[in-house]
């Protein structure tokens, strides 16, 4: 009875921090426009082997939010919400997972605990609503480190066959990064544990077998069809990206310190708390050391990105899920924590105020329209604030700075953060994505078909919501090497090139910042007609 109880109330909260109002807001840029239209585009073509992106090969990741993707649109219709919904359940099935290993492990209340402070951690419920490849990714990687710790506990082949199954599923979320993790932690935590023969039990020919049989048959079909894919997608999407800074994404090694703190709060305060309780107790080890292998690991890599982190979520919601339960009825916090607390809450206080009143715009240098979109916040940021000044308030008394009381109130502030953002999703549909110049651009195909240019740069949305092909001028990025193939070549025009089109009879509608739309009428091109701006993209025609 009580783990049903447990259960719905965690089916409640997931649906309110990851499925409500999941296809009420624009997808964005970048990465929501790429990863909903490669799966798109596999649907309209039939190509479920071989990854599109604006109809132009795209080796960079493996297939399986692709395929999950395209599933959802073929059977719910392709659409934002169908877009994000494999994400969201993916997070929601991490969430039951911890919670039923947990329960097994340890308790069913520290089992609720750790799940409650995954769903609310900030990170987590906002990389549940954005389509990436991440969330996929730690669910496939938690559900392989469970299987593993469950087969290191029972000795049952089949948590050893679903340790090999969930870990080949990451690795077609994400590549040669997920065994590498693994192998990494495992090792480490036999090594402490003095196990070190146990690798020889895990290390199964029939494990290894359904490994092989799940992961290879893709890489081998694209490597028969496509003779650039081996040596792209392992050497310079994940070697050379690891080593080196080619990819633009580097960072100070402290960068994921900041984005650890973010991406859990209002949790991470006691992260050093927990590390501190739990690093004498073996039943922990395995935990603490994937949460350092993955932080480590990504904090040296030559690519940083904060979504980089998220695997090491759950295993740390574990920890800071016992923390509570073991100090239930006796106070978690010291008083230093209790205080940054309310140092914490103090600064979203603050910048609430700033928003609601309008005095921080004037130090803004932004877009008049992201100014319009804070100005529609005054009623969020209101509301944020008097949250804010209540968790203060309740902190400053004794009887609340018992774990449940405290546990209550830092639910409860994420939960209105939520809820908040959800009320006002009409404004982040606005933000960051070509949906309303798309939409443009549809209204004119009712007489022809114009042709669709981005500028200088490639707005992955576009593609998306034209559902048609976008040439690109004078920009490549992440197409380069897909703009190599023949039959890509024509996608990207030169300067020359596009002024020639502009000029034909064809109709032509270009999107490009509006900062270059200058940079047009150096190319000869006189007949610009502005057309709509969003965002600081504008859509222009020439006729």
């Amino acid at each position: 009875m009580k783990t049903t109880l447990h259960i719905l109330l965690i089916l409640v909260l997931s649906y309110i921090f990851f499925f409500h109002n999941l296809g009420n807001y624009s997808l964005k840029e970048p990465d929501e426009g790429r990863y909903a239209e490669i799966p798109r585009e596999m649907v309209e073509t039939g190509d479920y082997v071989v990854p599109h992106l604006d109809y132009v090969r795209y080796f960079e990741k493996p297939p399986l939010l692709y395929w999950a993707t395209a599933l959802s649109f073929k059977i719910f219709g392709v659409s934002e919400w169908s877009a994000r919904l494999p994400n969201a359940l993916a997070a929601l099935l991490t969430v039951l997972i911890l919670y039923l290993a947990v329960t097994r492990w340890f308790t069913p209340e520290a089992a609720l605990l750790s799940a409650v402070i995954l769903i609310s951690s900030f990170g987590f419920f906002t990389m549940a609503r954005i389509l990436t490849i991440d969330m996929l990714l730690s669910c496939t990687l938690f559900l392989s480190l469970i299987f593993f710790y469950e087969f290191y506990r029972q000795k049952k082949a089949g948590a050893m066959y679903l340790f090999y199954a969930c870990l080949a599923m990451a690795t077609l979320a994400k590549g040669p990064v997920a065994p590498l993790l693994m192998a990494v932690s495992l090792l480490i935590f036999l090594t402490l544990e003095r196990r070190v023969s146990f690798p020889k039990v895990l290390l199964s020919g029939k494990g290894l077998l359904l490994y092989a049989i799940l992961v290879l048959p893709w890489f081998i079909a694209v490597a028969l069809r496509e003779k650039e894919f081996l040596w792209f997608f392992f050497v310079d999407q994940n070697f050379l990206r690891f080593l080196t800074q080619k990819h633009h994404r580097s960072g100070p090694i402290y960068y994921f310190l900041p984005v650890l703190f973010g991406g859990l709060f209002p949790w991470s305060i006691f992260i050093p708390r927990a590390v501190a309780a739990f690093w004498r107790r073996g039943e922990f080890h395995l935990f603490l050391i994937w949460f350092l292998v993955v932080f480590l690991f990504f904090s040296l890599s030559g690519s940083k990105l904060p979504p980089y982190i998220l695997p090491a979520f759950p295993a740390l919601a574990i920890l800071l899920g016992n923390l509570f339960q073991d100090r239930a009825g006796r106070p978690t916090p010291g008083r230093s924590e209790i205080l940054v607390c309310q140092f914490l809450f103090g600064l979203f206080a603050l910048a609430g105020l700033l928003v609601a009143t309008g005095a921080g715009s004037s130090y803004l240098r932004a877009e008049p329209e992201t100014l319009t979109t804070l100005s529609g916040l005054k009623g969020f940021s209101i509301a944020v604030v008097c949250f804010s000044v209540l968790c203060i308030g309740l902190l400053c008394l004794q009887m609340m700075r018992s774990s449940r009381p405290l546990f209550l109130i830092l639910t409860c502030f994420s939960l209105a953060v939520v809820v908040l953002l959800m009320m006002h999703t009409h404004l982040i549909d606005k933000v960051n994505t070509t949906k309303e110049l798309a939409q443009i651009i549809n209204q004119k195909k009712a007489g022809g078909k114009p042709i669709v240019v981005n500028f200088a740069s490639f707005d992955e949305t576009l593609p998306f919501y034209t559902r048609q092909k976008v040439y690109i001028a004078s920009y490549k990025g992440e197409l380069e090497m897909g703009s190599t193939y023949q039959d890509s070549q024509q996608m990207f025009l030169s300067n020359e090139e596009l002024a020639y089109l502009f000029k034909s009879e064809r109709q032509v509608l270009c999107v490009l910042k509006a900062t270059r739309l200058q940079h047009l009428r150096d190319l000869g091109m006189e007949n610009v007609q502005i057309l709509g701006c969003q965002g600081g993209r504008c859509l222009v025609s020439n006729k």
